[in-house]
């Protein structure tokens, strides 16, 4: 059965569940080991059925090449962070079992949400994440920050479900049905589309733009970025992203794909205001993890624009840019991760001083990532960004590429202060870098791969083509 993935991930992680009871020495260890192998052999599922196509469970869910990209894209991310984990220094606090436990609760739920071919179904599976997400937020329960980014996320997180509850109604309450594939076919039936479906999809893109940190819906991102635990940080900029990015696509693309003229506008003011505010709100910033969460809201920016067209080749851009972003945002958070003084982890910018005279190997990867983030040629996050330029350049959208390219000049100013702060200025003695031979192996590999994409694009320009052209053969 071609569904395996989730219920198998599932099974397994009931069995992890009865198997921590008779864990008893270094379980917190144990249960996370047993969780990267459950995260491989899932891997194996999916990539297995990765060409195939079926809808199951009466519609509810479809298994497509797309979702399955999308599932692979976020099993490697759950797969990193457990690592991590794993093989950095954390606080007590965080030394408990039920946290690898909760990233495969999560991971669950991003994987049926990225399947989903019904607005019922992508409710509950956007539920089982977020609820799992915000016990991650709030993990550190002796860290006051920590408690307060938890319930930040838990208040924007329940807006956010309201909001997409009462856009679903109103789209049910026209159509008659949450289902995709009915919907798809009551919009290309409509010679002139209703007002009501359209104010519906509104409701339901202001609820993803909440989960998704577009601005102007990025309140919270910072806070919590800076308040939840380092390990915690890196998930949520990377798995929950892939996840919300996939269904945004899915959504517009399929069920709405006759309004494109009315929800491209949408993408644009977003699109806009994030690639805006991401890049400016970074230049005041003096901790490394607001400035990513910063940055993040920068890259949603150039994400929404590739989908503003609508079309295949939007889709297949987007696809190469969360790759290449991915491996950005771990690579970023595995140094943050292992940034300490006193014991305790600093993320302070300040504390990236002088780093190339302490450890020319780190410095020189996380030159990489920086500069690869900022889109310098011949890097893969300006293979990413071009593609996506030349996506809205081909649709006469001259505006917004004139602002990406404004907004990308300005992002390159402050990845540079990084650099500039790592090459050239004294470093911090009491700066205790703990970055054992796991970790350097696993920055240099992020940051040779972001070297190497330029040499091999028309392979990852080939494969992301035809997981956007089974999302295509839908409508």
């Amino acid at each position: 059965m071609i569904y395996i993935p989730e219920i198998f991930l599932s099974l397994g992680f009931l069995l992890i569940l009865i198997l921590s009871v008779f864990i008893k020495k270094n379980q917190h260890i144990v249960i996370g080991y047993l969780s990267l192998m459950l995260i491989f052999f899932t891997q194996f599922f999916v990539l297995k059925d990765i060409f195939l196509f079926e809808e199951i469970f009466k519609s509810f869910f479809v298994i497509d090449s797309f979702g399955s990209f999308l599932k692979s894209i976020i099993l490697i991310c759950a797969g990193f962070v457990v690592y991590f984990y794993l093989i950095v220094k954390n606080e007590n606090s965080l030394q408990r079992p039920e946290f690898s436990m909760v990233i495969l609760i999560s991971t669950i739920g991003m994987m049926l949400m990225v399947s989903s071919n019904d607005l019922l179904s992508l409710f509950v599976s956007l539920e089982l994440q977020s609820l799992a997400l915000y016990i991650l937020v709030s993990f550190s329960k002796e860290d006051f920050n920590s408690s307060e980014a938890g319930v930040k996320y838990f208040v924007i997180g329940s807006l956010s479900t309201c909001i997409f509850l009462f856009g679903a109604s109103l789209i049910y309450g026209l159509v008659g049905s949450t289902n995709f594939s009915e919907i798809s076919q009551f919009m290309s039936d409509q010679y002139s589309v209703p007002l009501l479906p359209i104010v519906g999809l509104i409701f339901i893109l202001v609820s993803l733009s909440l989960k998704i940190s577009a601005a102007p819906f990025h309140m919270w991102t910072p806070d919590v970025y800076q308040g939840a635990p380092s390990i915690v940080t890196a998930f949520l900029s990377t798995a929950p992203k892939i996840a919300i990015f996939g269904v945004f696509i899915r959504v517009l693309v399929y069920p709405f794909g006759e309004i494109i003229v009315d929800w491209g506008k949408i993408l644009v003011i977003l699109s806009i205001f994030s690639m805006l505010i991401g890049s400016l709100g970074a230049l005041k910033q003096d901790d490394l993890k607001r400035l990513m969460a910063y940055s993040t809201i920068n890259h949603v920016g150039f994400i929404l624009m590739g989908l503003v067209p609508g079309s295949e080749d939007g889709v297949t851009a987007i696809c190469i840019y969360l790759i290449i972003y991915i491996t950005m945002n771990l690579g970023v958070f595995l140094f943050i991760l292992n940034m300490r003084r006193d014991q305790l982890n600093v993320t302070k910018i300040k504390d990236l001083s002088g780093l190339y005279k302490t450890e020319p190997l780190i410095a020189g990867c996380l030159a990489v990532l920086f500069f690869s983030m900022a889109g310098i040629p011949p890097l893969a996050g300006f293979v990413g960004k071009l593609l996506i330029l030349n996506i809205v350049i081909d649709n006469n959208l001259f505006f917004l590429a004139i602002i990406a390219v404004i907004c990308s000049v300005i992002s390159a100013f402050y990845y540079i202060r990084l650099v500039k702060s790592m090459f050239f200025d004294s470093p911090k003695d009491d700066l205790d870098l703990l970055a054992n031979t796991q970790s350097k192996l696993l920055l240099s590999i992020f940051g040779i791969f972001n070297l190497s994409v330029i040499l091999y694009p028309q392979f990852f320009l080939n494969l992301c083509a035809s997981i956007s052209l089974s999302l295509f053969a839908l409508r």
